[in-house]
C-alpha cells in the first residue's frame, strides 16, 4: 500500500507516495546487468570486425539509463498530508520539500471527482472556496478512494463524491531551498 496514517501527537499524517517496484539499489545493479550484456556484445562484434556496433550500444545504454533515473525520481516523490489541529499542510517533493500547501481544516472539503464514464481515474481534491488542490495523482484508484475516506473522517466537512462547494483562501508557497524534513519523510531518498 502506498498510503501510510499516523496519529501524532496534534493530529494525523498521511504519507502518499507511489508504488515503486525497485529501490535504488536495485536500479543501479539492474543498469549494471544491461551495462555488461551490452558490453560483451560490443567486445564480440569489435572482435569481428564491426567496431561501429560499440558507439551504438554505448547510446542504447545511456538511453536505457536515462529511463531508469527518471522512473526512479518519479517512484521516490511523496505527498505528505498533515491535519494538525486548525490546519491543514500538504508538502510535496522527493528529496526535498518542493511545495507548500496549507488550508484552514474546519472550512476543507474533500472532493473525489469521477470520470462518468469510467475511461479516467478518479481525482482526490483538497477544496476551500471554490480552489483545489489535487493529491494522490500517483497512486491507484482503490487507494485513492481510501485516502479520500480517512481525509473524509478527519476534516470538518467530510468527503463528498462528484460536489462542489462555493467556499477562495488556499494559501500555497513553492520552497526550493532545503528544510527540516518532517518524520514522514526519509532522511535519503
Amino acid at each position: 500500500m502506498a498510503v501510510f496514517q499516523d496519529q501524532t501527537s496534534g493530529g494525523w499524517r498521511f504519507t502518499v507516495r507511489p508504488n515503486c517496484a525497485l529501490s535504488w539499489r536495485a536500479t543501479k545493479y539492474l543498469v549494471l546487468a544491461f551495462a555488461c550484456c551490452f558490453g560483451a556484445v560490443g567486445i564480440y562484434f569489435v572482435s569481428l570486425g564491426a567496431w561501429l556496433v560499440l558507439p551504438f550500444a554505448g547510446l542504447e545504454l545511456a538511453v536505457l539509463a536515462g529511463g531508469f533515473y527518471a522512473s526512479a525520481l518519479a517512484g521516490h516523490s511523496r505527498e505528505v498530508i498533515e491535519i494538525d489541529g486548525p490546519v491543514v499542510r500538504v508538502l510535496r517533493g522527493g528529496r526535498r520539500i518542493e511545495e507548500v500547501a496549507i488550508f484552514p481544516a474546519n472550512w476543507t472539503r474533500v472532493v473525489l471527482l469521477r470520470d462518468p464514464r469510467g475511461w479516467y481515474p478518479s481525482r482526490l481534491l483538497l477544496r476551500l472556496r471554490g480552489r483545489g488542490l489535487e493529491i494522490g495523482a500517483k497512486v491507484v484508484e482503490d487507494e485513492r478512494e481510501q485516502l479520500a475516506a480517512a481525509l473524509g473522517d478527519r476534516l470538518g466537512f467530510g468527503c463528498c463524491r462528484d460536489g462542489e462547494d462555493s467556499s477562495n483562501g488556499m494559501r500555497s508557497t513553492r520552497k526550493s531551498s532545503v528544510r527540516e524534513l518532517p518524520a514522514g519523510w526519509p532522511a535519503n531518498a
